[in-house]
């Protein structure tokens, strides 16, 4: 505001300058009409030269209509006064502007909050009656050793693939961990978006020591004792956009230690027609000792 008001004041200076300066050319051409022509001409030679001198340093003002003049070096400090009523400070449809390009990042922040919100993966089972492939059972030592494998439903309800990097399934038998696997650690297993793989978990049961009562179990006909109540603890690791979440289930099954038996490898038995043999009646004697 300052420098303004120090242009302003310089600009009054000038045109203050100019006027009487144009007040004196014209007194002086009044005055001096009888002179010769060389005085004349030495006079307007003066006029001109002082005319040139005013105006060299200074530029035509833009929105003085040409009536003033700015000094060059405040030509790039001009500042432009706007009255408050001018349309250019209103625009036109700022309001819906505004409106549709907040609703616009609502909606964009809206969608990528429900696409890449992560969702817990989801791990079911019903239950399956699981039943040995191999056994091997050795009653005097009170030793069995079996294998059993385990199936599990994983649901992915993300919108982006997830990997299972390792699955840890417990057994337990009572309060007691009786066995315990591995699997997927070396071959993980990918899960797309929005679909549903299956978990096969194979399992070793080792029974002997303080379990070794158990392997009698497994050699009795009546299926509700070879038949173990057995809890499963399964807990999933998996990964997702650079992030470790773990899933766990818990369910109680049914697990047989009881050997299937195993097919015949003898020939089969082949059915005789009968044949019909005549009856021979035979005759036997009984001699009994006695006297006569």
């Amino acid at each position: 505001m300052a420098q303004f008001r120090r242009s302003f004041q310089y600009l009054k200076d000038m045109v203050a300058s100019a006027s009487e300066k144009t007040r004196l050319l014209k007194s002086n051409r009044n005055g001096t009409a009888s002179q010769n022509g060389s005085s004349s001409s030495a006079s307007n030679s003066a006029v001109n030269d002082s005319y040139e001198e005013l105006f060299k340093d200074s530029v035509p003002c833009p929105s003085c209509r040409g009536l003033g003049r700015v000094p060059k070096e405040l030509e790039n400090q001009l500042v432009a006064l706007i009255p408050m009523k001018d349309g250019r400070l209103k625009p036109r449809r700022t309001v819906l502007y505004v409106i549709i390009a907040v609703t616009l990042c609502v909606l964009i922040g809206g969608l990528l909050i429900f696409f890449l919100m992560p969702r817990d993966i989801t791990i079911s089972s019903n239950r399956p009656f699981l039943q040995p492939r191999s056994i091997d059972i050795n009653v005097t030592a009170k030793y069995a050793n079996f294998n059993v494998t385990n199936l599990y439903n994983v649901s992915n309800s993300n919108f982006f693939p997830v990997k299972i990097t390792g699955v840890l399934m417990k057994s337990l038998y009572g309060n007691a961990v009786i066995a315990q696997s591995w699997a997927y650690k070396t071959n993980p297993l990918e899960i797309p978006a929005r679909s549903e793989r299956e978990l096969f978990v194979p399992m070793n049961f080792e029974l002997k020591g303080e379990h070794g009562s158990l392997v009698s179990h497994c050699v009795s006909s009546w299926s509700w004792i070879h038949n173990l109540p057995i809890l499963f603890e399964v807990t999933a690791n998996y990964t997702y956009m650079g992030h470790l979440e773990q899933a766990t289930l818990t369910t109680f099954q049914i697990v047989s230690c009881y050997p299937e038996p195993m097919p015949s490898t003898l020939a089969p038995v082949t059915t005789l027609k009968p044949t019909t043999v005549p009856s021979t009646t035979t005759k036997h004697s009984v001699v009994l000792g006695g006297n006569s």
